[in-house]
């Protein structure tokens, strides 16, 4: 069941910080995924800046085998940061099944994922690791943007729509995190899919 942060005056406080905005002209337009979605993402925690991770959900009926997809990082200036590629022969299984969802954790990731059918460690070459007032998108093997979430307006390539309520130093101490409803809705706005909440890595929302 979703756990929602309990103290709404943090939660007003951290809205208060996000940058929003709607989509520039010269963006292009997204597609609502059918296969696979950024299904929760936490840029920071307990640990520091660099306890964070990516959880990659398989929404369809049928298995996604994502070899050769990429996971790009970005600045709040728009810039890739990093790339991180996900191993050859890493296949999701059906929505609602053991191994439908990719974990992907940071060098200093604190808790625990319930299903550990797929979990990729990896290392970043900045000191803050995933920015919170950047962004985070997935790339098919054909270099084709599936899926992606921002935390500020000018990081415009990962953004759909509106940007998501950005990660705080108070919401890292209350191992909070960036993730969709329980039924992984996309509706390609960022604000509206994704909310902060205790961490969920490898389970449903």
């Amino acid at each position: 069941m979703r756990r929602l942060l309990a103290c709404s005056a943090i939660l007003a406080s951290v809205a208060g910080l996000a940058a929003g905005g709607v989509a520039a002209a010269t963006e292009e337009q997204p597609a609502v995924s059918s296969s696979v979605v950024i299904n929760e993402l936490s840029t920071r925690g307990p640990n520091g800046t660099t306890d964070e991770f990516i959880e990659i959900r398989n929404v369809s009926n049928r298995a996604q085998d994502l070899t050769g997809y990429t996971i790009r990082v970005y600045g709040p200036g728009n810039a890739v940061l990093d790339t991180i590629a996900l191993p050859a022969g890493t296949v999701l299984q059906p929505k609602g099944n053991p191994g439908q969802f990719v974990v992907l954790t940071g060098q200093n990731f604190s808790g625990t994922i319930t299903d550990q059918t797929n979990v990729v460690p990896f290392f970043l070459s900045t000191v803050e690791g995933i920015p919170s007032s950047g962004g985070v998108a997935v790339f098919s093997q054909t270099g084709a943007k599936v899926d992606g979430v921002a935390f500020s307006t000018s990081a415009f390539t990962p953004r759909e729509g509106q940007a998501a309520v950005p990660e705080t130093a108070t919401t890292e101490q209350l191992a909070g995190a960036s993730a969709r409803d329980i039924l992984s809705t996309d509706t390609d706005n960022n604000r509206i899919d994704f909310s902060l909440h205790q961490r969920t890595p490898g389970m449903e929302n």
